[in-house]
């Protein structure tokens, strides 16, 4: 019979064969380290992950070893009250704000709600340093009121520009998000060709904003202008702005846009849009998928209160946001004026 394979010898054969273990290869120390010859160590508790051709997902804390402590909710507390940057004091100077905040603050800095997501996953003190950030950035560019509707120009950074600025003028079709992240899309039709840039509202490389003319359309985006003749979305490059004031009520375009025949890139007829003739709409579309647009117009979700109630920033908060915004547009009009 053949001799049984010695402990030094097992442990040799086992180094020299490859597991992985998650997409990460095991280093020989770790497999040493299984060895009864040699002892493990505290350096060689843990395995030596090394990235390969198969790692391509991420490990679980377990075999990461990297573990952070959580803070507990009273140690955050004892945090805020030593520190005085807690929501407790950064709330005290906005509760000593009396006056009533006026309808153009509300227009001008429609991104300061806070995200509309559950409180579990917000935090006061990201919400107010992300307002102090968008105020600091309105010191170095002016943005202008705007709305989904409104034509716009904007200039941003290019380095392969011939000036390094490139200048885009477009319609505004789509405004997402909040805060920071606030984006913005603008549509114009260049050499016969539709083009579609979103911008981020707060980005550094934005050198300007200009208001060419400002409206508002019945719908909260113009995404079905993708299937709409191009002159709905064809505007010239040298426009002149449109004055206008801001005491004013923002002018309402009623303008019931045709679509082209289908296909289109989307259900327009079943998204409740109130931009669209919908008799024209109509006459593309079978008798059973206008009896199905019809139905779901008068669906249940239209009386939803629990839906509504989700989808709306609760009216604190959003008093609140705006009393602090209302707090540092006048600091901002104080800088303005030393710069000046």
């Amino acid at each position: 019979m053949p001799p049984a394979p010695s402990a030094a010898a097992g442990s040799c054969a086992l180094s020299l064969g490859s597991r992985f273990l998650f997409g990460c290869r095991v280093t020989a120390a770790h497999r040493f380290a299984a060895s009864p010859v040699q002892p493990p160590s505290p350096l060689h508790q843990q395995p030596h992950l090394q990235p390969c051709r198969q790692g391509r997902r991420w490990l679980r804390p377990e075999f990461r070893g990297v573990y952070k402590p959580r803070l507990s909710p009273e140690a955050m507390k004892e945090f805020w009250r030593l520190s005085g940057i807690g929501p407790d004091h950064s709330r005290a100077k906005v509760a000593d704000q009396q006056a009533e905040v006026p309808p153009e603050i509300k227009r001008l800095y429609q991104e300061a709600l806070p995200p509309i997501v559950s409180q579990d996953y917000r935090d006061p003190i990201v919400e107010s340093l992300h307002r102090a950030e968008m105020m600091r950035r309105r010191r170095v560019i002016n943005i202008p009121e705007f709305h989904v509707g409104s034509i716009l120009a904007v200039s941003v950074m290019d380095k392969h520009a011939p000036n390094k600025v490139n200048r885009f003028v477009g319609l505004c079709i789509l405004r997402r998000h909040t805060g920071l992240f606030t984006t913005f899309t603008l549509r114009n039709m260049v050499d016969q060709v539709c083009v579609q840039i979103e911008y981020e509202l707060y980005s550094p490389s934005i050198v300007s904003i200009q208001l060419l003319k400002l409206e508002r359309r019945l719908d909260d985006n113009l995404l079905y202008l993708m299937d709409a003749p191009h002159s709905h979305c064809t505007i010239p490059f040298d426009m002149v702005p449109e004055p206008y004031s801001r005491n004013d009520p923002v002018p309402v375009n009623r303008e019931r846009v045709r679509l082209n025949p289908p296909p289109w890139m989307c259900k327009w007829h079943l998204h409740g849009y109130q931009g669209i003739d919908l008799e024209h709409l109509y006459s593309y579309l079978s008798d059973k998928d206008v009896a199905k647009a019809i139905e779901f117009s008068k669906a249940y979700k239209r009386y939803d209160l629990l839906d509504q109630y989700l989808n709306r920033v609760p009216v604190p908060d959003a008093d609140y946001a705006f009393k602090d915004i209302f707090i540092q547009h006048q600091e901002l009009l104080q800088h303005q004026q030393q710069q000046q």
